[in-house]
């Protein structure tokens, strides 16, 4: 019996519907619907309430289970420090559930439709023209959100690792990683598939495999460990090992959830992108300020507002997905900067279409 189930988080459960009034004034859905019931307590109550069976099943109760876009943003460890995974995982553990007791999601169908139309994958296939050599002990682990919206980085990691003298054992072909397997509820699936993306690089022998996006370090780390599977090399996230990247303008970072809430990686992104002051702006929000000077003027914090799911969305209520959006957006709008670095692949196309006044880059466009 695997330990990453519903019946080994209730006490997980217990605690995460316990109301927390803080945070709805930060809930990207609730901010964007105003309804309790897109309130991380309030949707795992109802949840919670069909798993002891005090409660029918219903769609209006699997329809709020699965619209929250798993940002971590408004749940309670970010006001009282508890555990940053708890609400995450028992989201997840509770989608399995209604799934498991007949909930017919729409979102499912349409990822599994998706997955069948591409043969496992969800983007047509590529691959990254980078160093190789068949005696390095690194592989490369190239996902394919990166691999689709952030093209224009590859030439740019690709003179880098040559300056660098960094090579990989295989080629660059985009990966599915299969965070939207756990995403959708589909838990078995979703271990069955990340076991196998371990096996592939175990089998290169190699020491380190190397990864781009923060998602895909969550996927390989964290979420691997819960689900019990032995990863048999280093993980290396690039970000880690680059050096502080000099900007010429004001410049707001868009880290992303997967970075700020996920990893908790505010400190690591903070040095790699340094601002030129710690003063905050007068009426700065205090949760997100926005700091004094010419280089980066946004403090990297839990409480960067998504710009929406970090991973790819099937259906999904429209109308509350443009609302988070736009929320995002107008704080990068307050910050008056004129260069956006974004870290999170799934944000860059929206960040290029809303601010085409803007100089918006990946991160791997300025290596």
């Amino acid at each position: 019996m695997r330990k990453f189930q519903l019946e080994h988080y209730e006490n997980q459960l217990n605690h995460q519907v316990i109301h927390m009034d803080q945070a709805v004034c930060y809930c990207p859905e609730f901010r964007a619907t105003k309804m309790m019931h897109d309130y991380p307590s309030r949707r795992l109550q109802l949840a919670r309430a069909v798993y002891k069976g005090e409660i029918e099943l219903s769609d209006y109760i699997g329809e709020i289970n699965f619209s929250s876009i798993l940002s971590r943003q408004g749940e309670r460890w970010q006001n009282f420090r508890e555990c940053a995974e708890d609400c995450t995982d028992v989201t997840i553990l509770c989608r399995e559930m209604l799934l498991k007791k007949g909930y017919q999601s729409p979102e499912v169908k349409e990822f599994q439709k998706a997955l069948e139309a591409k043969e496992g994958r969800l983007y047509e296939k590529t691959s990254w023209e980078l160093p190789m050599d068949e005696k390095s002990d690194k592989a490369i682990l190239l996902d394919e959100e990166t691999a689709q919206n952030a093209k224009a980085g590859e030439g740019p990691l690709r003179e880098y690792l040559n300056r660098k003298g960094i090579s990989f054992v295989n080629r660059a072909d985009a990966e599915f990683v299969g965070f939207e397997y756990f995403a959708y509820g589909l838990v078995e699936e979703g271990i069955e598939h990340l076991k196998q993306l371990v096996e592939k690089y175990a089998k290169m022998k190699v020491r380190q495999v190397w990864v781009l996006s923060a998602q895909t370090t969550y996927v390989l780390t964290k979420l691997a460990d819960k689900a019990e599977i032995t990863v048999p090399f280093e993980v290396i996230y690039l970000p880690e090992w680059l050096e502080p990247m000099d900007v010429k303008e004001k410049t707001y970072v868009y880290a992303g959830s997967f970075n700020l809430r996920y990893l908790l990686n505010a400190e690591l992104l903070g040095r790699l992108i340094p601002s030129e002051s710690e003063i905050q702006e007068v009426n700065s929000e205090e949760f997100i300020p926005i700091l004094k000077g010419d280089k980066r003027v946004n403090a990297l914090t839990v409480w960067q507002k998504p710009v929406g799911a970090e991973y790819k969305l099937f259906c999904g209520k429209k109308d509350m997905l443009q609302a988070i959006e736009q929320d995002a957006y107008e704080d990068i709008e307050r910050a008056k900067a004129g260069t956006i670095v974004v870290f999170e692949p799934t944000a860059l196309p929206k960040l290029k279409e809303k601010f085409r006044d803007k100089r918006v880059f990946h991160y791997l466009e300025l290596l």
